[in-house]
């Protein structure tokens, strides 16, 4: 009992720190702010299926993005996942995340890659006139650890080194994670919190821009069988740095060990709303898809798509 009461008390002290960490951060920024749009975009098909409700449910290499610390759980050896995503119709999101098991330990090095179509280069001279094309894009390179605390917490690290390019001008930073995964008394509970992108300022051409930081609290539950089939519910809250709070919530319905179904939506977003997915395992191979509806007049959905190896 007296380990139990410590653990517990432990957990809650590292929870407190990363609040506190947070909270200057998420009110440093003025809305729209930050920069580094790839920092934004979830790595997954699975978790985009499920409407990106992922710090809870996430597991695998793609856990590397939305919290490592559930890997300490999860039943794997190592992972490699690779991601091409055609974001609202304007951005294209590479990804390749490799998760290894050490011991009790979990390791993972992730790189995220995102570059636009071409976009006009105009004068500053008012004329309007087009002087040439550019493509603007960004770069992370990350390191991640994550390891048991007692049975049923785990917690994570991760630490990215970030690059950013417009047209003539760029910038490199650091950027750090911090996770917390807790595996409740309540059958298939799982409870976890997140503070992404703790770092300084990238600065373009004299104008700084903070980094896109957010705290995310979430849950998924994971009842017994129904229905013949295994069903996973997910649900996270966002609290960024830049805009207001958002909510994400999904659900996954294994039908059988080869095939899912998925589906979710984000919550008080302006421009994306319904998501849906479908995912394929065979052997060490699995394929996933998603759906995400785009609200915005004359932009394309966005489709995702990834492809797991594990062994």
């Amino acid at each position: 009992m007296a380990r139990k009461s410590n653990t517990l008390r432990g957990a809650l002290v590292v929870v407190g720190l990363l609040a506190s960490l947070a909270a200057p951060a998420a009110r440093a920024a003025n809305p729209g702010e930050s920069g580094l749009l790839s920092l934004r975009i979830g790595v997954g098909a699975r978790e985009a299926g499920m409407g990106e409700a992922g710090v809870a449910s996430s597991r695998g290499a793609a856990a590397l993005y939305w919290n490592p610390a559930n890997n300490v759980f999860a039943d794997f050896e190592t992972e490699l996942l690779l991601q091409h995503n055609r974001y609202l119709g304007l951005f294209n999101q590479e990804a390749a995340f490799v998760a290894h098991r050490v011991g009790s330990g979990v390791l993972g090095v992730s790189f995220m890659g995102l570059y636009s179509d071409e976009i006009e280069r105009r004068g500053e001279d008012n004329t309007g006139l087009v002087e040439g094309t550019y493509k603007p894009y960004d770069v992370a390179l990350g390191a991640s650890y994550a390891l048991p605390f007692g049975d049923r917490f785990g917690f994570g690290v991760n630490a990215k080194l970030v690059y950013e390019k417009i047209d003539l001008y760029s910038d490199t930073g650091f950027a750090f994670d911090f996770f917390v995964t807790h595996k409740a008394m309540i059958e298939g509970l799982t409870l976890a919190a997140s503070v992404t992108n703790l770092g300084g300022q990238i600065n373009l051409n004299e104008d700084p821009f903070d980094l896109p930081t957010a705290v995310r609290l979430g849950a998924d539950w994971s009842p017994a069988d129904v229905l013949g089939g295994k069903l996973s519910l997910a649900g996270d809250v966002v609290m960024p740095n830049d805009t207001t709070e958002k909510a994400h919530v999904g659900a996954e319905y294994r039908l059988l060990p080869e095939l899912a179904l998925r589906a979710g939506t984000r919550i008080n977003y302006d421009n994306q709303g319904l998501t849906a997915g479908v995912g394929f395992r065979t052997g060490r191979l699995g394929v996933d898809y998603a759906y995400g509806e785009s609200k915005l007049e004359g932009v394309d959905d966005g489709h995702k798509f990834t492809l797991l190896l594990t062994w």
